[in-house]
């Protein structure tokens, strides 16, 4: 059942390969402090995705998910949180990369 708290803005075709990476992108977003809206795409290359992160008070993300390994759930959340803890304590937002 979609988590009413975040919503694509991106629409996937049902049958989509990528419907598999937007549940791991829920269940990140499940335990940090939402309501979210999330986008989906396509980078250059057929395993790269961006994702593009939204939250009502001002905070944004873009991450770039090169590979597999960048896709998991726990990548995906350690990044968010990470970006959402200096929202919240108002640090510069650094650069903008995710590789770690």
């Amino acid at each position: 059942m979609p988590n009413p708290n975040i919503v694509l803005l991106t629409p996937l075709p049902v049958d989509s390969p990528d419907q598999s990476l937007f549940a791991r992108v829920e269940q990140a977003l499940e335990t940090l402090p939402g309501p979210w809206k999330v986008g989906l795409s396509h980078g250059d290359a057929v395993d790269w995705f961006v994702l593009n992160v939204f939250r009502e008070d001002g905070f944004e993300c873009t991450l770039l998910l090169e590979g597999p390994l960048q896709q998991t759930t726990v990548h995906i959340r350690d990044c968010l949180a990470n970006a959402l803890q200096r929202h919240v304590i108002g640090a510069p937002p650094g650069k903008r990369e995710t590789r770690h």
